[in-house]
């Protein structure tokens, strides 16, 4: 029997590509059959890219005939495989968007062979970064970009471009606010600093789901261009945000990933220095090639 590789795909698209591509790797080196246990169907955004593997619903039992594979074996059977727990880590003030989950990188899991059953985020590019380009060709949209997509990616490409993506909603709440903080107008007017005197006439595009606070304190400076048409489809702004040839990012998942998938020789990738603010300590997610501040 070919191995079964499961991952829990949970929480937002950012996190929920980390989960498949950790995964996928695996089920790539193993021969193994890739099993996607859905848990939030209303959430789940994947398979508006190329993506491979099979969808099932969290809590249903997977059948044999599914994959043609005979007997299959006992979930108990299966390893269930964790992160290590920053969580152990974090001040326990609030119910924090972390427990029960961590983002520490485990070496071992790239060498694992057979079942296993994966439960995390596994947000570090060590987990898949040697099937590069098969994941940018699984995370390429099915459908082609509409007119207006299709119009600001060309002016995207254009010249020199740099996205900034400006995360804010959800982090101010009382629940997380306490563990991840947000990015502030000084870390962006930085960032712009430092591209600029790199890539003088740099054109530059924000991505924001709080364009209003992102327009009223110049984000990205004079001229640019904020992107707020695509907040039904997140998966639009992230094809756009590949296509610049820079990028600064927020301590998100999603503006990682716009960053990642776009990197090219010559980017200019800028990342906060502190990514959670509960765990400043916390290095693992942006990689050594990119800048902090």
């Amino acid at each position: 029997m070919r191995p079964l590789i499961f991952t829990s795909i949970i929480a937002g698209l950012g996190n929920q590509m980390f989960q498949y591509a950790t995964a996928r790797r695996l089920a790539l080196k193993t021969w193994g059959e890739l099993i996607l246990v859905v848990d939030d169907p209303q959430r789940y955004r994947l398979p508006v890219f190329r993506i491979g593997g099979h969808e099932v619903p969290a809590g249903l039992a997977v059948p044999p005939r599914l994959f043609g594979l005979g007997q299959m074996p006992a979930p108990a059977d299966i390893p269930l495989v964790t992160e290590g727990k920053v969580w152990d880590l974090i001040p326990q003030s609030g119910t924090g968007a972390l427990a029960g989950g961590s983002l520490l990188y485990a070496p071992e899991l790239r060498n694992w062979r057979g079942h296993i059953r994966l439960q995390g985020y596994w947000q570090d590019e060590r987990y898949f970064a040697d099937i590069r380009l098969r994941i940018r060709r699984d995370f390429s949209l099915k459908q082609p970009l509409d007119a207006r997509n299709r119009e600001c990616r060309a002016r995207i490409l254009d010249g020199p471009s740099a996205f900034f993506h400006v995360r804010r909603g959800d982090y101010l709440s009382p629940q997380v606010s306490h563990l991840f903080g947000v990015c502030t107008a000084d870390y962006y007017d930085r960032a712009l600093k430092i591209l600029r005197a790199r890539e003088p006439g740099v054109k530059t595009f924000v991505f924001s789901d709080d364009p209003g606070w992102a327009a009223q304190n110049s984000i990205g400076g004079t001229g640019a261009e904020i992107i707020d048409w695509n907040a039904a489809a997140p998966e639009r702004d992230l094809a756009l945000m590949q296509a610049c040839n820079h990028a600064v990012i927020a301590n998100s998942s999603f503006s990682w990933w716009g960053a990642w998938l776009g990197e090219r020789l010559g980017s200019i990738i800028i990342a906060p220095k502190i990514w959670y603010k509960a765990v400043p300590e916390f290095r693992d997610i942006v990689p050594e090639r990119w800048m902090r501040i």
